[in-house]
């Protein structure tokens, strides 16, 4: 299992360049960045948009200040533009780099905040997914063949090359937990970050908490059962290094922080509670029971993990 990739917000801003190689030497061995014109926070606050920095940008820094960092964005909006246009850069990112390192992360879009602030309505969740799913087989034509023709009622691409052409083009990664786009994933891409999956309720942030370990088993078979080798992630809401004794109080914290009443989180696949040794056998049992081969760790745990954990695991 190649450990870890860092969790979005690692690399905004002039520090890309010396965190990238801070990074690299701490035994990462990816950068991951989300893809938005601004964060949409709550109001009052409304957007909070120093946290938006360009992800093609930051990620083409990253790459470029580190040997080994594999790159990916998780996930960038198809439903703003052409796809053409984000296929392209991150073909060039692979011309650059090398197609092994840059992940193609592709995703439907979720803020109508965003849409509409190009004077764009967000369309429903269905037409959404319709449309990754047209821009997921032009990417996949496109980075098999070099070349690729899609006649669809979102996405109309006509003898289209791709330019550049790499010679080992980007792996395509989508993410999700619907059984559609687990579905699609095993059609199409080459690597899937695993969200919670649809069945288990409350908000978006809450889902993650109320997440089992056989949940995510469960996926992962689920998007495997295509004829694609598919590598899985997941993209972790906390990772905690402390003394037994503190667990509770820690997974309480954790919990209250997106509105839950305490639980245990031993076997929440996206919670990390514990001491070094207690969280590395919770990754190797994770990496047997869902297939786990990289886990997105939030940059602010990112030494502690690399640190204590990561040797043990």
């Amino acid at each position: 299992m190649s450990l870890p990739w860092a969790g979005p917000a690692a690399c905004y801003g002039a520090d890309s360049a010396a965190l990238a190689v801070r990074l690299e030497s701490l035994g990462v061995t990816g950068v991951v960045q989300g893809d938005h014109l601004f964060v949409p926070g709550p109001p009052p606050d409304g957007p909070v948009a120093r946290m938006a920095a360009d992800s093609l940008t930051v990620l083409t820094t990253v790459a470029a200040h580190s040997s080994r960092l594999s790159v990916a964005t998780l996930v960038a909006n198809v439903g703003l533009q052409h796809p053409i246009h984000l296929l392209r850069r991150f073909a060039n990112l692979a011309l650059l780099y090398g197609g092994e390192r840059v992940y193609a992360g592709l995703g439907a879009g979720w803020s109508a905040r965003e849409f509409e602030a190009l004077g764009m309505t967000m369309p429903p969740h269905r037409e959404r997914l319709a449309r990754l799913t047209e821009t997921a087989q032009l990417a996949r034509e496109l980075f098999d063949e070099g070349w690729a023709s899609v006649a669809g009622e979102h996405v109309v691409a006509r003898d289209l090359p791709l330019a550049p052409a790499p010679p080992d083009p980007p792996r395509l990664l989508l993410g999700g937990g619907s059984p559609a786009l687990l579905e699609l994933a095993a059609r199409y891409a080459d690597h899937v970050d695993l969200a919670p999956p649809t069945h288990r309720r409350g908000d978006a942030l809450q889902r993650p908490l109320l997440t089992t370990v056989d949940d995510l088993a469960d996926s992962a078979r689920l998007a495997r059962a295509g004829p694609r080798r598919l590598t899985t992630s997941v993209l972790m809401s906390a990772v905690v290094v402390c003394e037994p004794s503190r667990v509770r109080a820690e997974e309480e914290a954790v919990c209250a922080r997106v509105g839950l009443p305490w639980r245990p989180l031993g076997d929440c696949p996206y919670a990390l509670v514990g001491e070094p040794a207690r969280l590395a056998e919770r990754v190797r049992e994770r990496r047997e029971r869902i297939g786990l081969d990289r886990l997105i760790v939030p940059y602010a745990a990112i030494e502690p993990f690399t640190a204590e954990v990561l040797p043990l695991a």
